[in-house]
């Protein structure tokens, strides 16, 4: 008995210690060592004493520190390389083939957009505004559409610029006269001005330049009401010459400016524009042609000189055409002719006395008014004189009076005409 346990005991006190780990635990006994016997004489330290608690608790089993996150696995053992597939992360990925991303639907104010683009829609801007800021929000199609009507609306935007380029320059081609307006001189084809047809085409020129006519005015070519049937060509040039003659007088307020060559003429319209756009033309045109503008209303004539032009045209005419009428007037006539003659005579006196003329007017104003009221007497003993012969004399001296020098110092001193066809200075 002695023996065997001087033999089994030294050997149970050589075991080496094992090493212990990073974790601070001993490694698992290799393989081929033989636990010590349980209980009995072999136990250490007198084995007869030790715990039967203690003697009966197994070794802990290979690899259970490793659940706990420490303990290494010894060589060949199964407890962390069965468990390590279990541990790692499946990658995301999928083995088919994944659908497209729906589309979003198209967008309406896209589309409307679009369409105010190819028709020059103003709104386009703004309906462009609200489709894009839908499609950003929802994802919906249709930003290719806007930016497509904004390219057209563009497109409307440069060709309205370039129109209007074309309006601005001296020289406009029009489809007709509907393009003038009063005051324009315009060239036509060649023998138009001698019709009473409108031409189809016209061309609008600076009056400065060479041009065929001047465009003085337009008024509607029925008489009482638009419903008015065709009246006929000879009816309406008897309208035509009635209206532009009262449009010439208004237009051209000194006929002293006209030059002798220059006639009024008038574009009549025909059976098929009565339906749609009857007017009357009225123009001044001369056969050697124009080349400046004739035109002497109240946007050509200064305050001093429309003063005295309208209070002396009637008196002007009046003493014209009754001189020219005189010779051949019945008695009856004449003395009413001397009538009205002797009331425009003192109704000029009246206006040129109430205006206010520039310093360099006056002298010859002053003259002028001194000879009217010379005048004045003569006249109005012609009103109740019975012979026909003294009422003749006293026209001839209503074609002298005022002095013709007066009346042309006057016109010197305004600026005007001196002679006929001569422009204003």
């Amino acid at each position: 008995m002695t023996s065997e346990r001087s033999e089994t005991q030294p050997a149970d006190e050589s075991r080496p210690v094992p090493p212990t780990t990073a974790a601070g635990t001993a490694d698992a006994a290799p393989p081929d060592a033989t636990p010590p016997a349980p209980g009995g004489a072999d136990a250490p330290d007198g084995g007869a004493d030790a715990s039967p608690a203690a003697a009966a608790t197994p070794p802990p089993a290979p690899g259970a520190d490793a659940a706990n996150g420490g303990a290494d696995t010894a060589p060949g053992g199964t407890g962390d390389a069965e468990a390590g597939p279990a541990s790692h992360a499946v990658p995301d990925w999928e083995p088919w083939p994944q659908r497209p991303a729906v589309r979003g639907r198209l967008n309406r104010l896209a589309v409307v957009t679009l369409l105010l683009g190819l028709l020059g829609g103003v709104l386009a801007p703004v309906t462009a505004g609200f489709a894009l800021r839908r499609i950003r929000r929802d994802g919906e199609r249709g930003r290719g559409l806007v930016i497509a009507g904004l390219v057209l609306l563009g497109g409307w935007v440069l060709a309205g610029l370039v129109a209007l380029g074309v309006t601005m320059t001296g020289s406009d081609p029009d489809p007709g006269l509907r393009g003038l307006r009063v005051g324009d001189c315009f060239r036509v084809s060649s023998g138009a001005t001698a019709s009473r047809t409108a031409p189809e085409k016209v061309t609008r020129v600076a009056c400065d330049t060479p041009h065929h006519a001047e465009y003085v005015d337009d008024f509607p070519a029925y008489e009482r009401s638009a419903d008015e049937r065709y009246p006929g060509a000879a009816a309406l040039s008897q309208r035509a010459e009635t209206l532009c003659r009262q449009r010439q007088r208004s237009y051209v307020v000194d006929p002293l400016g006209l030059p002798t060559e220059v006639r009024l003429s008038w574009f009549l319209p025909t059976r098929v524009d009565w339906s749609t756009d009857p007017t009357i033309t009225c123009y001044l045109t001369s056969p050697a042609g124009l080349s400046r503008s004739l035109r002497m209303d109240t946007t050509v004539l200064d305050p001093a000189q429309l003063g005295y032009l309208l209070a002396s045209r009637d008196w002007t005419e009046a003493r014209a055409a009754l001189v020219a009428s005189a010779p051949t007037s019945t008695p009856a006539g004449l003395r009413d002719a001397v009538r009205r003659a002797e009331t425009i005579h003192t109704d000029m006196w009246f206006r040129l006395r109430r205006e206010t003329w520039p310093e360099a007017v006056r002298p010859a104003m002053e003259r002028l008014l001194t000879e009217m009221e010379q005048d004045e007497p003569a006249w109005r003993d012609a009103d109740g004189e019975p012979d026909r012969g003294r009422l003749l004399q006293v026209v001839a001296q209503a074609g002298q009076h005022p002095d013709p020098a007066t009346e042309l110092a006057v016109r010197q001193a305004l600026g005007l005409p001196t002679a006929q066809g001569e422009p204003m200075r």
